[in-house]
């Protein structure tokens, strides 16, 4: 009987497992303030857990119930379940100061596993959020987050360093998360004085294939760095 009630523990154990990926990396969003905590994945379901932070007097927020998580890479989408911390529109949160933070979870089916790229959709009339190129890879994660962990420590060099040996080893010219890895080599070599590097970086970047490539050079150009 003790046998037989520690395999069952060990059985229900691996079915309440998740992937969860902490700040998993993400290449582009309508709402600057809006930050991925994380993402869980469960056998039958996937949570998204976000941060927002209120920078205007009187703010508000929803979130619309018909709101998706979708294949970046394709055309399956995934129809929100629940969500907690927020209301649903058009219902909506008042913030109570500038600078304050909710925290909101939303809850949708599972995805296959295959899936490596998410996007956030929210499908509304105005100031719809859009989270595009979500991450669901740890080790890049990893990647990425130590890059960007050392370019806002302010050691652009260091920085460069881990992005430029993550174009090396990991760059396949179609992974839509390195234009993420673009945006912030056009950056760094600015800061670092050499526009004629950065503007290599972003001739490279046009001449890509990545997923969202018009995206992201609307996104550098942006910035003033390039045209």
């Amino acid at each position: 009987m003790r046998s037989l009630a520690t395999l069952v523990v060990l059985i229900l154990a691996f079915h309440l497992s998740a992937q969860v990926y902490d700040h998993p990396n993400y290449s582009l969003t309508s709402h600057p303030t809006l930050a991925i905590i994380s993402v869980e994945r469960w056998d039958d379901q996937m949570v998204l857990t976000l941060s927002l932070k209120n920078e205007r007097y009187s703010g508000e927020f929803c979130i619309d119930s018909n709101t998706v998580l979708r294949n970046s890479l394709g055309k399956d989408e995934y129809k929100l379940v629940s969500m907690e911390g927020i209301t649903a529109c058009p219902e909506v949160y008042r913030f109570k100061t500038i600078g304050e933070r909710i925290t909101i979870i939303l809850e949708f089916p599972a995805i296959p596993d295959d899936v490596n790229y998410i996007d956030l959709i929210e499908n509304c009339d105005e100031n719809c959020v859009t989270l595009k190129y979500i991450l669901l890879d740890e080790e890049l994660n990893s990647s990425l987050n130590e890059g960007i962990r050392l370019y806002e420590l302010g050691k652009p060099d260091a920085s460069l360093q881990v992005f430029e040996d993550l174009m090396r080893t990991e760059y396949d010219d179609f992974s839509p998360v390195f234009g993420t890895v673009y945006l912030y080599l056009i950056a760094i070599q600015y800061e670092l004085g050499s526009s004629k590097d950065a503007r290599e970086v972003f001739q490279r970047l046009k001449d890509s294939n990545i997923v969202g490539r018009d995206e992201f050079i609307e996104a550098a150009r942006e910035t003033g760095i390039v045209r």
